[in-house]
């Protein structure tokens, strides 16, 4: 979208440009013949015509040199900002699955406090379910949004793996299932963590 947008926008500024072009040395020349006319009919000195005919060479030089260069500025400003809606739609996918995996971690840490059931283990199937989601998260590309997203990209990676080894293995003794606790609670705090940066750095892109 972001994309499409500057292209419109080049395309508008460079017709104008090009109208301008033409309409400043139509205007130009115009004055250069009329100049011509009366100097050949005597309202004018002799000498005025050659002035007048230097004067408008140089003025159309300088049109053709500020019209083009305005126009480079224009476009390099257009492609900045094409670059910033680029790296912020990158940080903004990244923030929402951040907060995507550490949402499912919180409820599956607080499923995990459930008593046991001699029938339904709950606690078993909200670490089975954890893995499911996480699953998506682990598939990603490093590259996925671009360079400088993949320490965030790997923290999630990393998260979501820890999930499914988590599913793997067989949790039985209160030990063990106090131990995947603190190790997905250490989980959400870095994520929180990573949250914050990534809205701190989208807030500065913003500017």
């Amino acid at each position: 979208m972001a994309t499409f947008e500057v292209s419109t926008k080049l395309k508008e500024w460079s017709l104008w440009a090009l109208w301008c072009l033409l309409i400043s040395g139509a205007v130009l020349w115009l004055f250069v013949g009329s100049v011509a006319y009366w100097v050949k009919r005597g309202w004018l000195p002799d000498d005025a015509a050659g002035w007048t005919q230097a004067i408008g060479a140089i003025l159309a030089v300088v049109v053709a040199i500020t019209v083009p260069a305005l126009q480079k500025r224009y476009e390099m400003k257009l492609t900045a900002l094409a670059e910033r809606r680029k790296r912020l739609d990158g940080v903004y996918a990244v923030l929402s699955l951040t907060q995507h995996l550490f949402t499912h971690f919180e409820v599956a840490i607080q499923r995990m406090g459930a008593a046991p059931d001699m029938f339904v283990d709950k606690r078993a199937q909200a670490i089975q379910l954890l893995a499911h989601i996480s699953r998506s998260c682990v598939d990603l590309e490093l590259l996925a949004f671009g360079n400088e997203m993949v320490p965030y990209v790997l923290r999630i990676k990393s998260a979501a793996l820890y999930a499914e080894q988590l599913a793997r293995e067989p949790l039985g003794f209160p030990r063990q299932w106090e131990q995947a606790k603190r190790e997905l609670s250490a989980r959400v705090r870095d994520l929180r963590r990573q949250e914050e940066e990534l809205v701190e750095y989208s807030d500065a892109l913003e500017r």
